[in-house]
């Protein structure tokens, strides 16, 4: 009987010793990741680079390829875009972008942030600004939206910046059109990030015939301007 108690007692140590085994493994695994699921960022980068030569050279089957990148994007984060630059130097830039959302901001960052280094690419969190930007022409559905046409009108108010842009074609039956172009006149000046963050009030009116009379300055003097009040000085 003796025997067989200790023996029952030598099983129950047993147990509890692999139990503890067992619970020790589990954690140790987890500690080192092997169960960790990969996160968003690293799967669409996953993706990305399974597929980078193709998407390099995706003039040869534009459309199907930007529809993959989209689709990809969207179920990262719903209206996160992109862009990319021509091939220079063996290189492009891959720009990704919040389209003007505040609510997309951190999900650009994040997952441009989490990109691997690549020989071929420069991942850019939103669209940047452009050195020439004043001098560029934009042509947008049909509408002459070139930066030297165009007036602004700006404040600084309770240590916000509010701006007015001011097209010589401007309708309000035709407003939406104008708004998207500027958008895209706004992120060559200043870059997306602080047209997004940077400015509280954006409108778009029509352009008087005697605008430097009451006080609206040229499209081109808009970077000067922003940055000054960035800094302080405005």
């Amino acid at each position: 009987a003796l025997a067989t108690i200790e023996s029952y007692v030598y099983r129950l140590n047993y147990m509890d010793i692999m139990k503890k085994l067992i619970i020790f493994t589990l954690l140790s695994c987890l500690s080192v990741g092997i169960f960790a699921k990969e996160s968003k960022e690293d799967q669409f980068w996953t993706w990305f680079l399974k597929n980078e030569d193709k998407i390099f050279e995706f003039e040869k089957d534009q459309e199907s390829i930007f529809d993959e990148i989209s689709a990809k994007l969207n179920a990262y984060k719903n209206d996160v875009v992109f862009e990319f630059s021509t091939v220079k130097d063996g290189k492009r830039e891959f720009i990704i972008s919040a389209d003007g959302l505040k609510e997309n901001l951190s999900s650009v960052e994040k997952l441009a942030s989490a990109a691997p280094k690549m020989k071929r690419w420069e991942v850019i969190a939103f669209r940047p600004r452009m050195n020439d930007y004043a001098e560029m022409d934009l042509e947008y559905a049909g509408k002459d939206l070139s930066p030297a046409k165009l007036w602004i009108y700006y404040r600084v108010k309770d240590g916000y910046f509010d701006l007015i842009i001011y097209h010589p074609e401007f309708t309000e039956e035709e407003k939406n059109l104008f708004v998207s172009g500027s958008y895209i006149l706004l992120d060559t000046a200043i870059g997306e990030y602080d047209v997004v963050t940077g400015i509280r009030y954006i409108d778009h009116q029509k352009l008087p015939e005697n605008p430097q009379e009451i006080g609206l300055i040229p499209f081109s003097e808009l970077r000067a301007v922003f940055d000054a009040y960035k800094s302080g000085n405005g």
